[in-house]
């Protein structure tokens, strides 16, 4: 199987995926009312999507409303008091996120994964990024518009998981780094 690498480098409150030098897409957020928002950005600096990332208490879950020219798309919601399983239904297609111990995050299709990130990649042209495997290049767009909906609020790679055992995590079944 042929995977597709992209890089992410985080600083402060942005995100931004090269594949070698090439910028594809990058994103920004920022604080407001008590909610959090972000903007995704294409290689052209144009907002292609906005989110807004919210804490339901009487539902106890993380929902992230997802806009793209001012309409709703979609809504990545927490499926489990954990939050480390995510999903959300764009265009009659399921996307879902699992956090898994070490670092990794994957994004499943349909039930196939289709994206690794690896926070905890010490490789030589890594080191101090995310690294991203992908099996298609046509599926970047929404798998970095997911994972930037999970970094909403971080202020740096460095900063500690609220989760408190690794033990909590998903695992991680199929492996591809």
């Amino acid at each position: 199987m042929d995977l597709e690498n992209y890089r992410i480098q985080h600083t402060n409150n942005t995100l931004e995926v090269y594949d070698e030098n090439t910028l594809k897409f990058s994103s920004a957020w920022y604080s407001g009312f008590g909610k959090f928002h972000t903007d995704v950005f294409n290689a052209n600096q144009q907002i292609i999507y906005v989110v807004t990332k919210q804490f339901q208490f009487w539902k106890w879950r993380m929902v992230y409303q997802i806009k793209n020219n001012n309409t709703v798309l979609s809504e990545l919601i927490s499926k489990n008091n954990k939050k480390t399983v995510f999903a959300i239904d764009v265009n009659e297609i399921t996307y879902q996120i699992k956090i898994h111990f070490q670092d990794r995050l994957s994004i499943l299709k349909n039930g196939i994964k289709i994206a690794e990130f690896n926070e905890a990649c010490t490789k030589e042209n890594f080191a101090g990024k995310v690294k991203l495997l992908m099996l298609d290049k046509n599926d970047l767009e929404i798998a970095f518009l997911l994972y930037s909906c999970l970094k909403i609020g971080e202020q740096n790679r460095s900063s500690k998981s609220i989760i408190a055992s690794q033990k909590q995590l998903e695992p991680n079944e199929d492996p591809w780094s």
